[in-house]
């Protein structure tokens, strides 16, 4: 794990030490080295205050917006549901394009998106996945936003969602028939392309203007039971 990744997970799980106990940052940090990192870390993985209060403001983003089953203790998948949450939240503050020159935030694309995913997989949670975080790295890093996106989730999504997210521009490249012989022969050439083909549909009409959708619970939610359903 690279020392941005672990510094990540350390003022994650310092924040959620802070937010559930009421402890200092020294204590909170020294407790999530120790169930982290087994105790021994670099000073350059060390998350500094401003780091961990930005992960406690996701925490309390997520407290005060999402189902608490999402935050039950004891569950395998507790850190994968409240990261989506987390990096999810700042998309409500970013805007892109719609139709008409109107602009959208890109937390209702992405839940556009995720509904229209529902319509054409409505049980492929990699698929859902993909359709739901495929934007999240534009709050991370505008210039390098797929690049950054899939870096965060590296540790919460399976190969499949993460090709999907990676490959998605292409995608639109191929149906606009802008793409490389050896790209689109790659493309081609994926078990997945069938798949990443269906995404990009979704992500070209997953326009939210004038269109209700879901909202950030209910899709954590969605793939929670569709993972608890795998599980049994």
């Amino acid at each position: 794990m690279s020392y941005a990744k672990l510094r990540q997970r350390l003022a994650f799980e310092a924040a959620r030490l802070m937010f559930d106990n009421q402890i200092s940052f020294q204590k909170a940090t020294q407790q999530a080295v120790q169930r982290v990192a087994g105790g021994f870390c670099s000073r350059k993985a060390v998350p500094t205050q401003r780091e961990i209060r930005s992960e406690i403001a996701k925490l309390d983003w997520v407290r005060n917006n999402c189902d608490d089953r999402l935050l039950l203790p004891q569950a395998e998948d507790i850190d994968r549901f409240l990261a989506y949450a987390g990096l999810l939240q700042p998309l409500e503050h970013l805007t892109r394009y719609a139709r008409a020159g109107r602009r959208e935030d890109l937390l209702s694309h992405s839940l556009r998106v995720f509904d229209l995913a529902r319509e054409v997989l409505p049980y492929d949670e990699e698929f859902l996945a993909a359709a739901l975080l495929h934007e999240v790295g534009r709050a991370v890093d505008p210039h390098h936003p797929i690049q950054a996106g899939l870096e965060e989730l590296e540790p919460f999504v399976t190969e499949r969602t993460a090709w999907l997210i990676e490959h998605l521009d292409a995608a639109h490249a191929y149906r606009d028939d802008t793409l490389g012989s050896r790209s689109r022969r790659r493309l081609e050439e994926s078990e997945w392309f069938e798949d990443l083909q269906q995404l990009a549909e979704c992500d070209r009409h997953g326009c939210s203007l004038g269109v209700p959708t879901c909202d950030v619970e209910f899709a954590l939610n969605y793939l929670r039971e569709l993972s608890d359903a795998c599980g049994e």
